[in-house]
């Protein structure tokens, strides 16, 4: 089995969030937070592309902020503590069977603190 390589460019970062979202859609409780409405899928995971190839590289791809999206999606499709924790583990296992390295760890602890951050906000959890 050769080594795994660390997350370099937008390639790599489209590959993890493709496979992440693979597997979530699979998931019978986080499938349907996440399920992508056909008008909203593609400005959506473009979106998602560009938070993460600008946090790792400074591309400048991604403005604005994220959690107004999170908070009138909540209000439809609640993302409990329990979900969010499902869906760290999600993230952190693609990362972990893709990439390996300064970035794949940066984009794990990244999304732990999103996620808590979100469920502090969204559930006034911590």
């Amino acid at each position: 089995m050769s080594e795994l390589k660390d997350i370099q460019n937008r390639e790599d970062v489209v590959k993890l969030v493709d496979v992440f979202y693979e597997n979530v859609m699979k998931d019978e409780q986080l499938g349907p937070v996440f399920a992508p409405s056909a008008d909203h899928w593609a400005q959506h995971i473009e979106r998602v592309y560009n938070f993460w190839d600008n946090w790792l590289f400074q591309t400048g791809s991604y403005t604005g902020g994220m959690m107004w999206v999170h908070m009138e999606r909540h209000a439809t499709h609640p993302m409990t503590t329990e979900l969010f924790e499902r869906w760290l583990a999600y993230w952190i296992t693609c990362t972990d069977q893709l990439f390996a390295g300064k970035n794949a760890d940066f984009v794990k602890n990244k999304a732990l603190e999103i996620g808590q951050i979100l469920n502090v906000k969204l559930n006034g959890n911590g």
